[in-house]
């Protein structure tokens, strides 16, 4: 690699670094390219030559974050056995990675009215949140399918487990992050299994 484009990748990572904070703190619709080049400590002139906008911005961030997400869940689930613990493990990688990066955790959780439908995401956010939530569908359908589940129809099971994600996740944020990671990912993952296996009763009658 030549000096300019380790130059050129080192002004990346600062920007995108810096952006991943800016847009946790205030949002993507409020954040300032200004503001940016700031806290990256580049002048604005390097920001817009080293990406031509906000919207870029965002696109590369959220395209870099997610090719280690689902490299990581990947891996997780490659050794799992059952249907269900693939789904299980690729929900506490999730969580793991998401508590990992706290900024980009904040700014996930405020960019989103709900993680139900990818509806409050835009740009390249929107496509791989919404391949997100087909994959988890596709595990509760294989977790179904080989008998793991309670009597839950798929969609309703796939948003019972994106729904308790996020609800843990914001449980704590707004908690100061009191507990550490591996508390939250067990105790997300214990609710999640009770709850999908659990057999659901019908009054008759």
């Amino acid at each position: 690699m030549s000096v300019v484009d380790e130059r050129r990748s080192l002004y990346r990572d600062l920007v995108l670094a810096a952006a991943e904070r800016e847009f946790a703190r205030v949002g993507f619709a409020e954040a300032k390219m200004t503001a940016i080049a700031k806290a990256s400590d580049l002048s604005l002139a390097t920001v817009y030559k080293t990406f031509p906008g906000k919207n870029e911005i965002w696109n590369d961030l959220h395209a870099e974050r997610m090719t280690s997400l689902l490299a990581l869940v990947d891996e997780r689930t490659a050794i799992a056995g059952s249907p269900l613990d693939r789904l299980l493990d690729g929900i506490a990688a999730v969580a793991e990675f998401l508590m990992a990066h706290g900024a980009y955790l904040e700014l996930s959780l405020g960019a989103s009215s709900g993680w139900l439908n990818a509806g409050g995401q835009m740009g390249i956010q929107r496509t791989v949140w919404s391949s997100g939530l087909d994959m988890i569908a596709a595990g509760v359908e294989a977790s179904g399918a080989a008998g793991e589940l309670a009597d839950l129809r798929p969609r309703i099971a796939a948003g019972l487990v994106v729904s308790a994600l996020q609800v843990w996740l914001s449980d704590w944020v707004d908690s100061g992050r009191d507990r550490d990671p591996d508390d939250v990912v067990a105790d997300l993952v214990s609710h999640l299994r009770a709850m999908l296996t659990a057999t659901r009763t019908t009054t008759a009658p």
